[in-house]
């Protein structure tokens, strides 16, 4: 049996190879991960105020969410999703982490707010499909070019 520089004289086993470790390569840049902020503040006045960015929460991944709310006095409710919260502001400040982009209605007085989320994209994720159907080629041909490795072997040409 040959070594592995005779095998690699093979010209389908040689791009099979190649194109196994390139699908490989393109895979692990797919897990490069990037940081992206959304920040907001304002003051909001009665009524309803859908807050955050709507392609921001829709378009990236694992949010962590920061709502901090202060007033002089002011009644609102908090709505994630199917949840109601109810809040009366007299001179303090509160803290919330939400789980979903909040929407606030605010029945009287004004609202001072700060609004933060931050999440996670992975921008090169897209280019797993193209080593995946590298891989796939790559297995093809090498399994191709192995094969005509052996069937040389067989007959004594190697």
């Amino acid at each position: 049996m040959g070594t592995f520089r005779d095998a690699m004289e093979y010209p389908l086993l040689r791009a099979g190879l190649i194109m196994l470790v390139l699908a490989l390569v393109i895979s692990a840049a797919g897990f490069y991960r990037v940081g992206k902020v959304y920040s907001a503040s304002g003051t909001l006045g009665e009524g309803m105020h859908y807050l955050g960015d709507d392609k921001f929460e829709t378009e990236y991944l694992y949010h962590n969410r920061t709502l901090i709310l202060s007033s002089s006095g002011a009644n609102l409710s908090l709505l994630q999703g199917t949840e109601m919260t109810n809040y009366t502001l007299v001179n303090r400040e509160i803290t919330l982490h939400p789980s979903e982009r909040p929407v606030i209605y605010i029945f009287n007085g004004s609202v001072n707010y700060t609004y933060s989320a931050t999440a996670v994209d992975y921008p090169y994720a897209i280019y797993s499909v193209v080593a995946f159907v590298l891989m796939l080629v790559g297995v093809v041909m090498a399994f191709m070019g192995y094969s005509q490795l052996l069937r040389d072997v067989k007959e004594g040409r190697r």
